[in-house]
C-alpha cells in the first residue's frame, strides 16, 4: 500500500458518505467563464508558464509556513503566473473546496482544482466552486475511467491536466489525446523528487499537447533543465510557499522556452 492508495480509499469514503452532494448544497456558485484558458496563456507566452500552487501541508513536507492565502494568490497573479493551483484534499494536504471557492474569486487567472478525482461528483463540485482546470491522475484510474472523466470534465467547460509518473502512464494518457500532460517528478513509493525524471520520460513530444513538469521545481536551473526537453510549464508549490519574496522567486522561474 502506498500513500496514494490510502488517499484514494479516503476519497471513496467521502463519496459513500454524500460529502460532495453536501458541498454542492453549501458552497456559493462561482462562474469561471470570464477567465482566460490556460492553453491560451501558454500559447501567448514565450516563457515557461508557472502554475503556482497554494498548499498548507503534504505527506512529504512538514514545514510549510502559514501564509495569508489571499495575499499569496495576489502575489502569484501579479508576478506573472499562468494559473493558480489549489489543493482541495482535506486530510492529507490541509486544503478544502471552501478554500477553492474563496480563492478562485481573488484572481483573474484560471484555477486548477488539484485533488484525487475518481468520480464525476468531484468534478461537479470543482465547477461549482469556480475551478477552470481539474487534475486527473492516470495512476489511480483505469483507462475507461480516465477517458470517461476526461470527457465529462471537458463537457463541463473545464481544461484537464492529465498527470503521469512513468512511460507506461504517459502512453496511456496519450491515447485520450489530452491538451495537457503533467509529468510528476515524485516517486510514488519513496515520495522523493527528481527533476531529471521529466527529462527521462519526455523523449519525444506529440503536437498539440502542452507538457507540464510537476514537483521538485526549486531553482532556475531546475526549470532550465526541463525546458530543454520542451515542456511548456512547471507546477511549483513548496518553493513558492516557502519563499521570502514570492513575486521575485516566481518571476525568476519564468525562463525562456526551448525553440521548436
Amino acid at each position: 500500500m502506498t500513500i496514494l492508495d490510502d488517499i484514494v480509499a479516503y476519497k471513496r469514503t467521502l463519496l459513500q458518505s454524500g460529502y460532495y452532494e453536501t458541498l454542492l448544497g453549501q458552497l456559493p456558485r462561482n462562474d469561471a467563464n470570464h477567465k482566460p484558458t490556460l492553453e491560451s496563456l501558454i500559447e501567448q507566452d514565450e516563457r515557461i508558464a508557472v502554475i503556482a500552487e497554494v498548499k498548507s501541508k503534504s505527506p512529504s513536507v512538514s514545514d510549510i509556513p502559514t501564509r495569508n492565502l489571499e495575499g499569496q494568490v495576489a502575489a502569484y497573479t501579479e508576478a506573472g503566473a499562468s494559473a493558480i493551483s489549489i489543493l482541495t484534499d482535506e486530510r492529507y494536504f490541509g486544503g478544502s473546496f471552501e478554500r477553492l471557492a474563496t480563492l478562485t474569486q481573488k484572481t483573474s487567472l484560471p484555477v486548477l482544482c488539484k485533488d484525487f478525482i475518481i468520480d464525476r461528483r468531484q468534478i461537479d463540485v470543482a465547477v461549482h466552486a469556480g475551478a477552470s482546470i481539474v487534475l486527473l491522475i492516470v495512476n489511480i484510474l483505469s483507462d475507461v475511467e480516465l477517458e470517461s472523466l476526461h470527457t465529462y470534465a471537458q463537457q463541463q467547460g473545464l481544461e484537464v491536466l492529465v498527470e503521469v509518473h512513468d512511460e507506461d502512464e504517459l502512453s496511456r494518457a496519450l491515447r485520450i489525446q489530452p491538451t495537457f500532460i503533467g509529468i510528476n517528478n515524485r516517486d510514488l513509493k519513496t515520495f522523493k523528487t527528481d527533476v531529471q525524471h521529466t527529462v527521462n520520460i519526455l523523449k519525444s513530444r506529440q503536437a498539440g499537447i502542452h507538457y507540464i513538469s510537476e514537483s521538485g521545481i526549486r531553482t532556475v536551473a531546475d526549470v532550465s533543465q526541463v525546458a530543454q526537453v520542451g515542456v511548456d510549464g512547471v507546477l511549483v508549490g513548496e518553493t513558492l510557499m516557502k519563499a521570502n519574496h514570492v513575486s521575485e522567486t516566481l518571476a525568476r522561474l519564468k525562463v525562456t522556452k526551448r525553440a521548436n
